[in-house]
């Protein structure tokens, strides 16, 4: 069974300013004798940073959150495709009043002979 101990303030700073510049966190846990989990807890708390424990973790969803992000995937996907359609009619009406204008008409009334009454 593991002895509890504690440690001088001088030998976690010392610690912490080991594991700032160290390429093996694994190596300087094991030389000084304590474990890897103590050294990222030392230099956290001298960061100021909250206890990894105390930490926000991942955001579990509920059922209705989850459905409401399948709806918005759902409306994104609908817009792009309304988006889309869009894009094509403008260009498509694009074409057809260019074809319009260089066709020569100059839209005035068609010549025909007016009926007698």
């Amino acid at each position: 069974m593991r002895k509890w101990q504690r440690y001088t303030q001088e030998f976690k700073d010392q610690a912490v300013e080991r594991l700032r510049g160290c390429t093996n966190v694994e190596a300087l846990a094991r030389e000084l004798n304590v474990s890897r989990g103590i050294l990222y807890q030392w230099k956290d708390k001298r960061d100021g940073r909250p206890p990894a424990s105390k930490r926000p973790g991942p955001v579990v969803d509920s059922p209705a959150i989850a459905a409401l992000k399948k709806e918005v995937v759902s409306l994104k996907l609908a817009l792009a495709d309304r988006a889309i359609e869009a894009d094509f009619f403008k260009g498509a009406l694009q074409r057809v009043e260019d074809r319009h204008r260089n066709s020569g008409s100059t839209g005035g009334t068609a010549s025909t002979t007016t009926s007698e009454k």
